[in-house]
């Protein structure tokens, strides 16, 4: 690295960090005023205080690194230009391109790390940052008893402060009311003064109470109906001290499961983003597919060859539907055959085992004989009491043959039967109505009052479900479909947001060498000017997004596109050593114009 890099990188680093932190605290402020009145008042620990301000301060970065780097190049270029530094440069044969190329090697390196930053850090950050602010939301406030007014801040009790003294323990005139039991206001304390303190890291609340009575209603244990003519006891004690001790757990912060918010968008990758809108149009064209065919199923008479298409498409979708039901179903049959299959081979196993037990006689001394097979010893008994069966035959193939013969037996009587039937059916004479008789018929059935109303009830109730049905998807097509743009349009920010760094560096350091001005006056003006632009339209493209207007895409790059011309065309004057911000500059092109128009003006003269 030579001297000359050297002096132009230690020029820049230094504003650049500094401004880094300044935009950082400023996006930083304007954020978390947002969020102000839910955080003030809750007795937040210092760490969490501090993890806050870490986790959204990351957050911050995707903004402030191309505000930073705009307004530190041109504060560094524009140093350069007014201590004559460019001037020298440029008169020792250096020009002002080679100049720039050590921020802009930097920049670009910061545009690799912007990159990965906002792709991987970030929506960590966001992770942590966001489930921890929904934590604090949650919390309740701490305990602030005011004068005149009752306090519910404690579970189960409303507390009622006269007068609170000046050290913030001593207490005067109080009511409370216990509300633990969930009867009302059937439990009473008044007390003429008190005092409270917190005791075990407080956790809990001690409250000592002086000169005061409890009242408490108590409930009649006569019979209903009359107790409803006696009213409730009252039961009244008096003290000169009681201490009652309220647990403050419920003010403790709970933390939620980060998981559940790792379906925002701000908490995902790009890659995770790609998927996410994949899935996410799928299944927008899918809900599309299903109210065409749920709509379009009523019109018979209408629109009839729209019609065919969208049943089958219904009709496909059922047998794709059926198709995995049917195979989803053999999958089981088939692991329950197979496991039916390995029980009865386990079952035959076990019969032939008894069949030799049987043959030998030998009495098995290990365990007793199951149910099923003294039954299975029974079957194979009867058969050989009711015919006598030959030596070497399988008693089981001789029952097997008998059970086929008693089936075809009665088979051969139903198609019997059957065969009587038609016969009869084929001898007697059948006689059918003609098609005028059919349409006497019709027309009495359809003109009459109850199909009429039948026809027009059943018409009213289709028309009423394709109304319901479509302005009911419509709400729900137009919630996906804008959530589909939302995570499109951040997958596609988390590189143009890199690559505006870029494009601030060729916008501030041409600038800052047009004006020749550093600090921080003017070269803030127009950092914010800039900066302010890319926002709006930023923030503009983004509503366009949601509201179907822009694509995606030209949403996220739209500021960059715009900006970018604006960069090259600073880059050519600064080249150039032009005086945009020099009235002499613009005195002589209004004399040029002026010039101009006086010659056209004698050229189209008409002449006498």
């Amino acid at each position: 690295m030579k001297k000359i890099d050297k002096l132009i990188l230690g020029s820049f680093l230094g504003p650049f960090f500094l401004t880094f932190l300044v935009v950082i605290f400023i996006l930083l402020s304007q954020f978390m005023l947002k969020y102000l009145d839910e955080i003030v008042g809750k007795d937040l620990g210092t760490g969490v205080i501090v993890q806050l301000i870490f986790y959204f301060s990351i957050f911050m970065t995707p903004n402030a690194f191309p505000l930073a780097v705009l307004l530190s190049s041109l504060m560094t270029f524009g140093n350069l230009g007014e201590h004559f530094e460019l001037t020298a440069m440029k008169s020792s044969g250096i020009s002002l391109i080679r100049v720039m190329v050590p921020i802009f090697a930097f920049s670009l390196l910061l545009t690799v790390a912007a990159y990965y930053s906002n792709n991987y850090i970030v929506p960590k950050a966001n992770l942590k940052a966001f489930s921890l602010l929904y934590d604090v939301k949650q919390m309740k406030p701490s305990m602030d008893l005011k004068e005149g007014s009752f306090y519910n801040g404690i579970e189960g009790y409303s507390i009622k402060v006269g007068k609170k003294y000046p050290d913030g323990k001593s207490l005067k005139d109080l009511i409370i009311y216990d509300h633990s039991a969930k009867k009302g206001n059937k439990d009473i304390i008044l007390a003429d003064s008190g005092r409270m303190y917190n005791i075990l890291n407080d956790r809990y609340l001690v409250l000592e109470l002086y000169n005061g009575q409890s009242v408490h209603e108590e409930e009649n244990s006569s019979r209903r109906y009359a107790a409803q003519l006696q009213p409730d006891p009252l039961v009244r004690n008096y003290f000169d001290s009681q201490k009652i001790v309220f647990s403050l757990a419920s003010f403790d912060m709970k933390r939620t499961k980060e998981d559940l918010f790792s379906s925002n968008r701000l908490m995902k990758t790009s890659q995770q983003l790609r998927v996410d809108v994949d899935s996410m149009k799928t299944e927008y064209q899918d809900k599309v597919e299903e109210v065409k065919e749920r709509s379009f199923m009523f019109f018979d008479y209408h629109l009839q060859d729209i019609v065919s298409v969208f049943k089958q498409r219904a009709r496909e979708r059922e047998e794709k539907q059926r198709a995995e039901e049917e195979e989803k179903e053999r999958i089981e049959n088939e692991r329950a055959e197979l496991l039916r299959k390995q029980e009865k081979e386990r079952l035959q196993e076990k019969e032939i085992t008894l069949e030799k037990s049987y043959d030998s006689s030998v009495v098995i001394k290990e365990k007793p004989v199951p149910v099923a097979s003294n039954t299975l010893k029974e079957k194979l008994d009867k058969p050989l009491k009711s015919k006598a069966i030959p030596k070497g035959v399988n008693s089981k193939s001789v029952l097997k043959n008998d059970l086929n013969l008693k089936r075809k037996h009665e088979f051969d009587k139903q198609k019997e039967s059957l065969a009587k039937a038609e016969t009869q059916e084929d001898d007697s004479v059948i006689v059918k109505p003609t098609f005028e008789e059919n349409m006497v018929v019709i027309d009495s059935l359809m003109h009459t009052k109850e199909t009429i109303k039948a026809a027009y009830s059943k018409s009213l109730t289709h028309v009423r479900y394709v109304k319901n049905n479509m302005m009911m998807r419509n709400t729900q097509l137009k919630t996906l479909f804008t959530e589909t743009n939302k995570f499109e349009l951040e997958r596609y920010k988390k590189l143009s947001y890199a690559i505006t760094i870029l494009i601030m560096f060729f916008i501030g350091a041409p600038l800052g060498a047009i004006i020749k001005r550093g600090g921080l006056g003017l070269p803030v003006l127009i950092s914010l000017s800039f900066f302010i632009l890319f926002y709006v339209l930023s923030m503009m493209c983004e509503k366009w997004t949601r509201s179907d207007v822009m694509d995606p895409l030209l949403a996220a790059w739209v500021a960059n596109i715009i900006l970018f011309p604006i960069g090259i065309f600073f880059m050519k004057q600064a080249k150039n050593d032009a005086r945009l911000f020099e009235m002499d500059f613009y005195n002589v092109v209004f004399l040029k114009i002026k010039t101009q128009f006086h010659i056209l003006k004698v050229k189209f003269k008409p002449s006498n």
